[in-house]
């Protein structure tokens, strides 16, 4: 995997690449079949008409989020928490991440959509960060809470 340009996107740790690699491989194999499902349908059943540049975003969007549960999910992340002080540690870090997101997913909307002028248009702004906000602190907690548990257990075998 050494002499080709995508060893520089994944991991340095060999556990953590293959596992990584793994995923890619499910989530193609997953979408292939759900395009080859798509095309019988298509052409043989039922006209869906869904245009190319949609059909792309589903696949990508599948792709990105099929690996992204996947790796969090797994508990491989974070191999170097296995203790209570360091996880809470982590946790906090994890905490206190989020909210930073939230304020730069604010700022960043505000530069793109403007500052908002009236109470609506402040919910619209909120809103959408807010719950942003709380998807990443779940992912990035789920994955810690998984990687510290699957290390706890490395430890106590």
């Amino acid at each position: 995997m050494e002499k080709t340009w995508v060893a520089n996107l994944l991991s340095k740790d060999e556990y953590r690449e293959k596992r990584f690699l793994y995923f890619v491989a499910e989530s193609v194999l997953i979408l292939s079949i759900l395009l080859f499902l798509y095309l019988i349908v298509d052409s043989f059943l039922i006209d869906l008409n869904v245009p190319g540049d949609v059909m792309a975003l589903i696949s990508l969007g599948f792709l990105s989020i099929y690996i992204l549960l996947r790796s969090t999910l797994t508990g491989i992340e974070y191999p170097e928490i296995a203790t209570k002080v360091r996880y809470k540690k982590e946790k906090r870090s994890k905490v206190y991440g989020s909210i930073r997101f939230g304020i730069l997913f604010i700022i960043v909307y505000g530069v793109f959509k403007g500052i908002p002028a009236n109470l609506q248009e402040v919910v619209n702004v909120i809103g959408p960060a807010t719950l942003a906000t709380i998807f990443f602190f779940l992912l990035n907690y789920i994955s810690l809470r998984k990687s510290y548990s699957k290390n706890r257990k490395l430890l106590d075998d």
